[in-house]
């Protein structure tokens, strides 16, 4: 992509869609699932049930540090990706955005491009979110 690359990152914990724009509007869309596991959503493709049913306090903890270790392998991969972005805006419903937000912050790679952090509806099409990091970095429509 030619120009200084843009990119709007709609992201929960299960996945990130990142809306690439350079300055004459070019578009391209990245998907990226986490792998992550809610509380209650069977721990495994066959349908088990989660840990903390069977009132077990260690698999309950190992889920935990389960869930914790797919959040931080998902984050070490946006901060991957990210690296070609001069100017990132982050939104999305919940905490992975500020989470990210965070990890962007702390390192000095990243200084200066993290642009906003905006909390949106959960139930965004795609559309929508193309158009809302559009609007975000004033890119005229297609």
């Amino acid at each position: 992509m030619k120009g200084k690359p843009l990119v709007g990152v709609w992201l929960d914990h299960r996945q990130a869609v990142l809306f690439w724009a350079d300055e004459q509007a070019n578009t391209e869309v990245q998907e990226l699932e986490s792998g992550y596991q809610e509380e209650g959503e069977p721990s495994d493709s066959k349908g088990a049930p989660r840990a903390a049913a069977f009132g077990g306090g260690v698999m309950h903890a190992n889920l935990a540090a389960r869930r914790k270790e797919q959040l931080k392998h998902y984050y070490k991969k946006l901060d991957e990706i990210l690296r070609s972005a001069q100017e990132i805006f982050l939104f999305g419903p919940g905490q992975a955005k500020k989470e990210l937000a965070t990890l962007i912050e702390q390192d000095k790679a990243f200084r200066g491009r993290l642009k906003g952090i905006e909390n949106v509806d959960k139930k965004m099409t795609r559309r929508q979110m193309m158009a809302r990091a559009r609007e975000f970095f004033a890119l005229p429509r297609p």
